[in-house]
């Protein structure tokens, strides 16, 4: 059912919950993974700062992503990693129609309630609302 998941992740460490979970849903339907990183694009730099300061984030993103393709290539998941630049939400929800996805599993806040609405404005709420495809919050 879920054959092409997409799991977009920042470079914190906090995502090998839903690093595992995307590993055991790949394993039972013989799926794939995508780590996506996306770089939030910042407006005002000069071409020739934004050339340095873009690649030196996209190196920093892709060894980042290579850790994680390791612990899926530990659990015999085939994985594929992409970087990009712009919005991350919609460079998210973007790109998950491009590759089709089947499902986006994302990293998601816990909810605490002595902050009811702290989790509303959440990248992970935001691409929920608007991915075409099914996306499941992993809580960390």
């Amino acid at each position: 059912m879920f054959n092409k998941l997409l799991v977009p992740i920042d470079l914190t460490e906090k995502h090998q919950a839903v690093v595992k979970t995307a590993a055991e849903l790949a394993l039972q339907n013989g799926g794939t993974v995508t780590l996506l990183h996306v770089i939030e694009a910042i407006t005002g730099l000069s071409q020739e700062e934004e050339k340095r300061f873009y690649h030196q984030l996209q190196q920093a993103a892709e060894k980042h992503l290579q850790k994680y393709a390791e612990r899926l290539a530990e659990h015999k998941v085939s994985c594929q990693q992409r970087v990009l630049i712009g919005n991350r939400v919609r460079e998210m929800v973007a790109f998950a129609g491009e590759m089709n996805a089947d499902l986006i599993l994302l990293t998601a806040p816990r909810f605490d309630p002595a902050k009811p609405m702290s989790g509303w404005g959440s990248m992970s709420y935001r691409v929920s609302v608007l991915a075409e495809c099914p996306v499941l919050l992993v809580k960390n």
